[in-house]
């Protein structure tokens, strides 16, 4: 193939980020207003994505598509459970409701690991590179709005410093390129990443529409 599966992911969620930007509560979390409770939120559904999608890829490792993408420096559970605990309390999974889109997406996940666990090579795409990119802006503004001095509630962003934060996007790009996968894969892995997206937006929309949670 000509354009490598890291493009043609890019290619094919291109139009998608914009949408998901402006989603929910994510142009008031740009703007730096978004309620800490409703921050408080979002994380805990995406800690509930990652506490699916990590130990899925961690049992397919050996996996001839997921083998390369089993990085665990990007690994961003244990980091969301700490931030967890600063921002809520040490008792945050007991007390914390799991949005329904992000259940929905766990289950997705865990759907996938047992039925096709080559298609958890797309959201770790979707997850990985947007937190190794925006995410790195999203961290910033977070210290800023809800006052978070040095790592403490927002760890989840931290890959270190920017040279590290740039070749681990491009050592992950990298492996992407490196799958085996024929035609129909890569198209496979396309509509699971444009799938994703619509779950974010979905996520967004739901703690948009959810009242605030006090922190």
């Amino acid at each position: 193939m000509n354009i490598g599966l890291a493009q043609r992911l890019r290619d094919g969620t291109w139009t998608l980020h914009t949408t998901t930007e402006r989603a929910g509560v994510m142009p008031a979390l740009l703007r730096g207003q978004l309620p800490i409770g409703k921050f408080i939120a979002l994380q805990r559904g995406l800690h509930a994505v990652y506490s699916a999608l990590e130990p899925a890829l961690a049992r397919h490792a050996a996996h001839p598509v997921l083998a390369p993408l089993h990085l665990p420096a990007l690994a961003r559970s244990a980091a969301l459970a700490a931030d967890l605990a600063h921002l809520h309390g040490p008792d945050e999974a007991a007390t914390l409701a799991v949005p329904a889109a992000a259940l929905a997406y766990a289950d997705h996940l865990g759907e996938l690991a047992r039925r096709q666990p080559a298609a958890l090579a797309a959201h770790a795409y979707v997850r990985y590179l947007g937190d190794l990119s925006g995410g790195q802006a999203l961290r910033r503004i977070a210290q800023k709005t809800y006052q978070l001095p040095g790592d403490d509630g927002t760890r989840f962003f931290d890959f270190g410093p920017p040279e590290q934060v740039a070749l681990l996007a491009r050592g992950f790009r990298q492996a992407l390129d490196t799958l085996p996968l024929d035609e129909a894969g890569v198209q496979a892995l396309v509509a699971e990443a444009q799938w994703a997206f619509g779950q974010h937006v979905r996520l967004f929309e739901e703690l948009d529409a959810a009242p605030v949670l006090s922190a």
